[in-house]
C-alpha cells in the first residue's frame, strides 16, 4: 500500500477587508527530472524556480521526478531525490514508470518521506487516491492522476500490477469531480503521446503531462495539452482562466536554490562522481553517445554486434567527462548480456530499426551491424548462422526486437553501467 498525503493550503480574508478581484489559479508543472540530479547547478535552478510561488499556484509533478541518474546508481537510489522534493514541496504527483524501478516498497518509502499527494486513477492496486481537490486562492481545482498503461511492460518491478485505460479512468474521475462542484479540472498524466487521446475524450480544462520529452502546447477538442522537455531544463505554467493557456519556460536563467545545489555538490564529492574520466576535447552529441553505448555493449559482451535504444541514453557527453557523466549515460539497473540470434531473426530485427522503433523508444543504434545493408561486420547476414548480440536485459525482457529475448541469453556480464560505459570511455 502506498500512503499518500496532501499539503493543506488555506486562504484567510480578514473580516471587513476589501476583496480584490480574484485572479485565476495557475499551475506550475515539472516532470522527468531524471539526470538533472547529476547536475547541481541545474537542479538548483529548477528548485529555485519551483520553490517560490503564491497561494494561487499549485505545483504538479507529472512523474519520473525521482532520482534516475549516476547518483541513484552509486548511492541511495531514488532516496537521492528526497532533498529536492522537500525543498520544492509539490502539491500533487502522479507516478511515472521509472518511479517504480526499485519496486513498490521503495516508492512507498519515498511517498512517506516527501510532501504532496500521489494519485493513480488507472492503477487501483496501488491503493492511491484517484483524484483530489486542492485550494488555489479562493478556487477549488480538481486533479485526476493517470499512469502510463504500458508501465508493467516498461518496468518489470511492477509487471504483475494492472494499469488500466487512462482515458476511461480520467472520464470517470472527472465526472466525480464535477459532482463535487470544483471550479477547474485537470488531468495530471504520465502518458506521453496519449495525452492527446485523453484530451479528446474528456472535458478537462487541461491535461498536463510527462513521460515524453517533446515540448507540447496544444488544444485538442477544446482541452489544453501541455508538456515540457523535462530533465530539469524546462517547466510548464498553466493559467486556468476562462480559456486556459500554457507557456513553457526554461530554467536556464532562473535564480538557484543554493541550498539544494550545494547539497547535491556534496553528494557528488562524497561518492566520487566528480572524478575526471576522459577529455574528448569537444562535446559528444546524443546520437553519437547512443552509438558509443552500442559499441561498448558489443565490446564488453564480446559480441558480433551491439545495440542501444536512444531513449535509454539520458544525456550527451561534455568536453570534460567526469564519472557522473559516464555513469549517468544509461542510469538503469540492467545487466549487459549476450544474446544468440539466428540470422533470419537478426535480419528482421535490423529491418525494424530502419526508422524510430516507436514513440517511447525512438531509434535503435547498432555497432558492428548495418540495418540498411543487413550486414554484420560488413558481411551479409546468413539465415542459418547464429550471431552474438550485446544489449541489456531491458531489451530481452521487453522483447522489443525479433530474436532478442530472455530465452536467447547466453552470457550475463553484470551491471550494464559498471561493465560497459566506464571501461569504454572516449579517449582524450
Amino acid at each position: 500500500m502506498l500512503v499518500s498525503r496532501a499539503r493543506e493550503r488555506t486562504t484567510v480574508i480578514p473580516q471587513g477587508a476589501a476583496v480584490e478581484p480574484v485572479s485565476p489559479p495557475s499551475l506550475l508543472a515539472f516532470h522527468d527530472v531524471e539526470t538533472a540530479f547529476d547536475h547541481p547547478d541545474r537542479i538548483g535552478r529548477l528548485a529555485g524556480l519551483l520553490g517560490v510561488r503564491d497561494d494561487d499556484t499549485l505545483l504538479l509533478d507529472a512523474g519520473d521526478a525521482t532520482a534516475m541518474g549516476a547518483l541513484a546508481v552509486v548511492a541511495d537510489g531514488r532516496a537521492e531525490a528526497v532533498a529536492f522534493h522537500r525543498a520544492v514541496a509539490p502539491d500533487v504527483h502522479v507516478p511515472g514508470n521509472h518511479d517504480f524501478d526499485e519496486g513498490l516498497g521503495s516508492l512507498a518509502d519515498f511517498v512517506a518521506a516527501t510532501p504532496g499527494e500521489w494519485l493513480a486513477a488507472n492503477a487501483p492496486a496501488l491503493d492511491l487516491p484517484a483524484h483530489t481537490v486542492l485550494a488555489a486562492g479562493d478556487e477549488r481545482v480538481g486533479v485526476v492522476g493517470v499512469c502510463h498503461p504500458e508501465t508493467p511492460d516498461i518496468c518489470r518491478a511492477v509487471r504483475d500490477v494492472a494499469f488500466g485505460d487512462p482515458v476511461a479512468a480520467a472520464r470517470r474521475e472527472l465526472s466525480a469531480l464535477r459532482d463535487r462542484g470544483v471550479d477547474h479540472t485537470v488531468v495530471l498524466s504520465h502518458c506521453g503521446a496519449l495525452d492527446a487521446d485523453i484530451a479528446a475524450a474528456t472535458d478537462a480544462d487541461a491535461v498536463v503531462g510527462g513521460h515524453d520529452h517533446e515540448r507540447t502546447v496544444d488544444r485538442v477538442e477544446g482541452t489544453l495539452v501541455a508538456r515540457s522537455a523535462g530533465v530539469g531544463r524546462e517547466v510548464v505554467t498553466v493559467d486556468l482562466g476562462e480559456t486556459p493557456a500554457a507557456t513553457v519556460d526554461s530554467t536556464a536563467g532562473a535564480p538557484a536554490d543554493d541550498r539544494v545545489a550545494e547539497a547535491y555538490r556534496e553528494r557528488h564529492a562524497d561518492t566520487g562522481l566528480d572524478a575526471p574520466v576522459a577529455s574528448p576535447g569537444t562535446g559528444v552529441d546524443e546520437s553519437a553517445v547512443v552509438r558509443f553505448v552500442a559499441d561498448a555493449y558489443r565490446a564488453r559482451a564480446d559480441a558480433d554486434a551491439g545495440l542501444a535504444v536512444s531513449a535509454a541514453v539520458r544525456e550527451p557527453l561534455p568536453a570534460e567527462v567526469r564519472e557522473r557523466h559516464l555513469v549517468g549515460t544509461v542510469p538503469f539497473d540492467s545487466h549487459l548480456v549476450a544474446v544468440a540470434v539466428r540470422g533470419e531473426r537478426l535480419k528482421a530485427a535490423l529491418r525494424a530499426c530502419r526508422g524510430p522503433l516507436d514513440d517511447t523508444h525512438g531509434p535503435v543504434r547498432w555497432a558492428g551491424a548495418d540495418p540498411d545493408a543487413l550486414t554484420v561486420g560488413g558481411t551479409p547476414v546468413r539465415d542459418e548462422e547464429t550471431y552474438r548480440v550485446g544489449c541489456t536485459t531491458y531489451e530481452t525482457v521487453t522483447e522489443l526486437l525479433p530474436g532478442v529475448a530472455d530465452d536467447r541469453v547466453v552470457d550475463d556480464r553484470g551491471s550494464s553501467t559498471t561493465t560497459s560505459s566506464r571501461t569504454h570511455a572516449p579517449a582524450g
